[in-house]
This record gives structure tokens, sequence and C-alpha cells, in this order.
């Protein structure tokens, strides 16, 4: 997401005095230089002649006291340094471009990265919200804000976050709001737990409770591996004492369990609230599975500095109600609320792998 591309810059007045403190240039051409992993790429997105580009730079690396690009056979590599300082420049700009947009005609751009299992339960919600019912053509948010949205899976969306892609990620990770290090503030919006389901017509599964002893053996479509879904699923077979599922086939979004699972004799976990919603449709029956699935929470995630941006902060608020009315039937939006309580800092826990986070 090379946010630098879209925004057009002064070539700098070449002096030989160094600004006294890092400008909107300066984090234009590093998040420029970041996406393009070339000085000459970065120029030219930027219209800028290549040598005003490397003087922002030194000028930038000088300031800073710490150099934040080393060249590589595969181009300009962020340093340790330079990585840590991107990811606030992209905060930063994101602020500036929110302030642009603040008193123009389409208003500021909230961008969030949210994985499917919301999209379907608490996204509708939110744009309720958004859009409250009797205000008129719903062509701009009530809000004030516009929304940029990003589908994907957890893992995806943490390394947008870290990038300073995303404003936000609705997400889910193994182990909560424990899951992630200092730098990112995560809170628990809702829990949601699976249901395991097979088609309407399935004539081999009971209607009344099943043991998940029983089920092991039948045909399962699973989430895919590493994904938050299996991973929890795993861990609480083994506490159950059950061996692992071994899958029929594994795919990457509950969407596709779904349809594989509606037209076939196979069972798969999904979602509750889409498992209700599609066995009230006649499409899936839900299995009586005993012991349940344990739930997982879904949370909010984003910088520790979100709340002291207005737009921002209003928009977190917005979720939080949201999420509060999970499982209640929608009606008009709620009023708004006074300032939420501060953005939580999460205790520090360092990352796993990111490949091992996939999740939906």
């Amino acid at each position: 997401m090379a946010s630098s591309d879209a925004i057009s810059i002064s070539p700098p007045v070449m002096t030989s005095r160094r600004p006294a403190a890092l400008q909107r240039r300066h984090l234009q051409i590093l998040a420029a230089i970041a996406d393009s992993r070339s000085v000459h790429r970065a120029a030219q997105s930027l219209g800028l002649p290549q040598p005003a580009v490397s003087r922002l730079l030194a000028d930038a690396e000088a300031l800073l006291g710490h150099r934040l690009f080393e060249r590589s056979a595969r181009g300009s590599e962020l340093t340790p340094q330079g990585a840590a300082v991107l990811a606030q420049a992209r905060f930063v700009l994101r602020g500036l471009e929110r302030l642009d947009g603040l008193l123009g005609e389409s208003g500021p751009v909230v961008r969030l990265g949210c994985i499917p299992r919301a999209m379907h339960s608490l996204m509708p919600l939110v744009l309720d919200r958004m859009f409250p019912a009797g205000g008129g053509a719903p062509r701009r948010s009530a809000a004030g804000f516009r929304l940029s949205m990003m589908e994907d899976g957890s893992t995806v969306l943490v390394d947008a976050l870290a990038r300073g892609e995303l404003d936000f990620g609705i997400l889910r990770h193994p182990s909560g709001t424990a899951g992630f290090s200092e730098d990112i503030a995560a809170e628990r919006l809702y829990d949601e737990r699976p249901l395991v389901i097979c088609a309407a017509g399935n004539a081999e599964l009971p209607r009344g409770p099943v043991s998940l002893a029983r089920l092991m053996d039948h045909g399962w479509v699973l989430p895919s591996p590493g994904s938050t879904s299996r991973t929890v699923l795993e861990r609480f077979l083994a506490q159950q004492g059950l061996p692992p599922i071994q899958p029929v086939i594994e795919t990457r979004s509950f969407d596709s369990n779904l349809a594989l699972v509606a037209d076939t004799r196979f069972i798969t976990i999904v979602p509750e609230s889409a498992a209700r919603r599609y066995a009230a449709l006649g499409v899936v029956r839900v299995v009586n599975a005993r012991p349940v699935l344990p739930g997982s929470p879904v949370m909010l995630v984003g910088h520790p500095a979100a709340a002291e941006d207005p737009v921002l902060a209003s928009f977190r608020r917005m979720v939080r109600a949201a999420a509060r009315t999970m499982g209640k039937p929608r009606v008009a939006a709620e009023p708004a609320l006074p300032d939420a309580a501060a953005w939580p800092v999460t205790r520090p826990y360092k990352l796993p792998a990111a490949r091992s986070l996939r999740s939906k």
C-alpha cells in the first residue's frame, strides 16, 4: 500500500542549512523509498530529482542520528532503526492526510483491516452507526469520516499495521490481547465460539448431542494449518485427550467451508454467527457436539497513539458501541457515547512468527 505515490510534494530548496526537525517531506520520502526499495524509483514516484531525495534522506538520517537504509543487491533495505522510524512516519502521515481531509468534501479516511468473520457480524453494526436510518441517502457518513477497507487474515493485517498501512485492525490471535508487543494496543471487542455444522439434509449425524470423539473419524473440512481457528481447535482437542483431526480438505475461508459442507456429507467449524444465520436459511444444520468448543476474542488492534487522534478515537468508540450490541436485534443507532476509556497498552509480549498466525 504505497500511499506516498498519491502525495505530491514541492521540490526542496537546496541550501547548505539542514532543517532543525523532521518535516512532512522527510516522512514522505522515507515511505516512498521503503515502498519502492529504491531512491531512484522513489524520486520518480514523487516527481522529484533524485539528488533532492538523496539530500532529504541524508537530512533525516542526520537529524535522527541513525542510518535508516542500507544498499544491497535487492535495493534499499531498511535498517532496524529505519523500520521503527517508518512505522511512526506512516502513522504521522496518515494523521496529516486526515487533517487535510477534515474540512474537505469527502472527509478524512480511516483505514481499517478486518477479518472475514467480523465482516459478517460486526461490520454491519458499525455501518448502521455510520449511516443511521433517516439520515438521507447514504453518501456521506454521519460520523464525518470515510472507511477504506482491507479484508484479509489476521497475520496479513498485523503486518500491515506494523508497516503503518492501517489505522486499525479487527482480528484474532490465539493468545488474545497478550499476543502483541508493547508497541501495539489491543482490546477485546467480543468473544465468538465456533460451531460444528453439516449439510441441512445430512442423515448420518444425529440431531441430539454427539461426542467430539465420535466425530473424529468423520470427514472434515478445516481452516488451514496455523490459522487462529485451527490452532484453538487443536489446542482444545489436545486438552480433551483427542488427536488432531486429519481433514479431507483445508481452506483459507470459512465461506469456502460453508459452501463445501452445504452440498456434501462433510462437517466443518464456522463462527457461531454464520452457523446460526445459514442454519436459519436451511442451508446447513448445527451439530450438537459435546463438549462445546471454546470461544476466542475478536479484538480491535491499533497504534497506542490512536486515542490522541479525534477521528480515530471517534471510530474506536463507534466500533466498541457496535460490539456491545452483538447478538441483539438491529435497531437505530445509539446516541453518541462519551469519551471512551484510555486506549489499553498491552503488557510486553513478542509477537510469534507472523506466518504462524494466519486467521479468519
